[in-house]
């Protein structure tokens, strides 16, 4: 099992350039999809949903990194899995609760304008 998870590993390089310039792109349409549709309430699922995803992602990124550094890979490949990992799990991480606590405001305002109209 360990040998298709070095295997792996070893071939991470390969995809430095990717990792390095997808993982920002995705992070600011992202944040542009975000900063229109919360406020409106819409893709709720999607929205939450992806940063959960890159969060859990980031932690993946972080425990691969922990066993090729443990493994003795070399630092360009602990590297490249680490600062993603690591920009990944901090960022979604803090981001999402800020998330879901836009869409529960959202939804005690469309409440709150709910029981305005019919009084």
């Amino acid at each position: 099992m360990s040998g298709g998870v070095v295997q792996g590993l070893s071939e991470i390089g390969q995809y430095r350039m990717f990792i390095a310039i997808g993982l920002p792109l995705l992070g600011g349409a992202l944040v542009v999809a975000s900063a229109y549709l919360m406020p409106r309430g819409r893709a709720k699922g999607l929205i939450t949903g992806v940063y959960m995803l890159l969060a859990s992602l980031g932690g993946a990124c972080l425990l691969f990194g922990a066993y090729a550094a443990i493994s003795g890979k070399p630092s360009s490949i602990v590297i490249s899995l680490l600062l993603p990992g690591i920009v990944l799990t901090v960022i979604m991480g803090i981001f999402s609760p800020a998330v879901i606590r836009e869409y529960q405001q959202f939804e005690f305002r469309k409440l709150a304008a709910d029981i305005f109209r019919r009084t």
